[in-house]
């Protein structure tokens, strides 16, 4: 009969160590995945926060040259011309040139005169602004913004290919 209790405890020995075993395994595991994916997380909130803050400094830049450019459109304005000779005098204003870091340029589309301009905003991005000038004896603001956002400026290369295995070439 002690031979039996004796294996018995034995044998109850080895299976609560094998499970503490597995459980310290997967403890372990878990809090690996856990820091893995805290890191990456902190990484692309990072990243995002670098955006953001590429975006508003972008974005702070754009409205000084609209303020420069609303500035001229009222001097032009208080000359008292007609819309025609206003939309002319405008385009000889802007027609390629700087205000800050942006090269202002306007152009005709669609009996609209349209003025543009880009700032940077990072390195492989722009914030790219289109304003479409108004009449001013009718409206009430001297342009209408049409477009303000972010476009890519950097070119994108697809080929995201792995070398697997070894063809024979």
């Amino acid at each position: 009969m002690k031979k039996d209790k004796e294996q018995s405890s034995f044998v109850n020995i080895g299976s609560s160590s094998l499970l503490i075993v597995f459980l310290v395994l997967c403890l372990a595991t878990f809090a690996i995945l856990s820091l893995s994916s805290a890191k990456s997380d902190y990484t692309l909130s990072e990243r995002l926060a670098e955006h953001k803050s590429q975006y508003y400094e972008a974005s702070a830049k754009a409205e000084a040259v609209l303020d420069e450019i609303d500035r001229v459109l009222e001097e032009t304005a208080s000359k008292k011309m007609s819309f025609s000779r206003y939309k002319k005098a405008i385009t000889e204003e802007f027609n390629d040139t700087m205000i800050g870091e942006a090269a202002v340029s306007c152009s005709m589309q669609e009996d609209e005169l349209m003025i543009a301009y880009q700032i940077p905003a990072g390195e492989k991005q722009a914030l790219h602004v289109e304003l479409i000038v108004t009449d001013y004896e009718k409206h009430e603001n001297y342009y209408e913004i049409q477009k303000w956002q972010i476009n890519s400026t950097g070119t994108w290369n697809g080929d995201n290919s792995l070398k697997l295995m070894p063809m024979g070439e």
